[in-house]
């Protein structure tokens, strides 16, 4: 599949993407994810509220662009789809549909309608690893699946954040989980667990009330991990779990984390920066860069420029970590 939207790429854009669309909910699918995972998907991809309605009693699931549970709607109005088994789906797309809306909305309906196929609609213990960490679930329905899943209710425990294609460490309850930044599995596991695997986001220690806390913790751990920095505690971060939180609130990224993402693909730039504001000092990035100092002099002099302000300084080292940070995550998929 990847290979063959590689290749549609440079023949027919809209085709790759009709095909992203049909391999993003095959993965949900093949996940078992539930109707509500499947509804906050559909509003993610379609960039609008999206909402399914099925069961005998027409239950209705709906979320928000940004993955949020929403109050019950209509597909009365919007573009829709019926499917076999009572299943309706729908966008609230408004004026002109987008290229891959129609794709949108049939493997959306496909989705759901196997789905349901699988389980019962108002079944509470289907998918419980994402219910437990689902921030828009009321206590009392956390609560619950947390006993289903044999979760300790008396002690602290974390959510892991691993890419949803790593190995999975040996860990009682697990899931894979979609959310705004790409496929996550995501474990639950006591304070004391320590196999995290190759690579992870390690969430805040809570109560398990507070799993959708750790969970959001986790997913910015991950999104700040690298080949240098494999397993990043969230714990570890202080005020930056702030400060991701504010960035992934704000509708736009802030200017100086674009200015950064300008030099993304040139990997000297950011090196070079980096190496800087790590070693304190030309002399010292210039040796763990491997380089003579006047080329680092002369690499800075021009990023220097071109960034505004100059990172050997105490302020302009405090903008460029905090402008880097938010570069790192508003660029990272997982």
């Amino acid at each position: 599949m990847q290979e063959l939207v590689g290749k549609l790429s440079a023949l027919d854009p809209e085709a790759s993407e009709s095909l992203k669309v049909i391999g993003f909910f095959d993965t949900l699918v093949s996940a078992q994810a539930s109707v509500a995972a499947l509804a906050r998907s559909a509003a993610v991809l379609a960039g609008v509220p999206a909402g399914a309605r099925a069961g005998a009693a027409g239950r209705i699931v709906r979320a928000g662009p940004a993955g949020a549970r929403m109050d019950e709607g209509s597909p009365a109005g919007w573009p829709s789809l019926d499917v076999r088994g009572g299943v309706t789906v729908w966008i609230e797309r408004e004026g002109s549909s987008h290229a891959n809306d129609a794709m949108l909305l049939e493997r959306f309906a496909i989705a759901v309608s196997i789905t349901l196929s699988r389980i019962d609609f108002d079944a509470r213990d289907h998918r419980t690893a994402e219910i437990v960490v689902d921030a828009t679930a009321s206590i009392e329905e956390r609560t619950a699946a947390a006993t289903r899943l044999r979760l300790n209710l008396h002690g602290r425990m974390r959510a892991i954040a691993l890419s949803a294609d790593a190995p999975l460490p040996s860990a009682p309850v697990s899931g894979l989980i979609s959310t705004l930044f790409g496929f996550a599995q995501v474990l639950l596991v006591d304070e004391s667990f320590t196999g995290f695997g190759e690579r992870a986001g390690v969430g805040l220690a809570v109560e398990h009330t507070r799993l959708p806390e750790s969970w959001a913790s986790a997913l910015v751990a991950l999104r700040l991990s690298d080949d240098a920095n494999r397993i990043v505690h969230a714990d570890e971060l202080g005020p930056l779990l702030m400060l991701a939180e504010a960035a992934d609130a704000g509708l736009e990224p802030h200017p100086d984390a674009v200015e950064l993402s300008r030099f993304a693909d040139d990997r000297s730039s950011l090196a070079t920066l980096d190496a800087v504001i790590d070693k304190g000092s030309v002399r010292g990035a210039a040796l763990a860069l491997g380089l003579h100092h006047s080329t680092v002099q002369a690499r800075l002099a021009a990023l220097t420029e071109a960034l505004g302000y100059d990172v050997r300084t105490t302020i302009g080292r405090t903008r460029y970590t905090l402008s880097r940070t938010l570069q790192r995550l508003h660029d990272a998929r997982i």
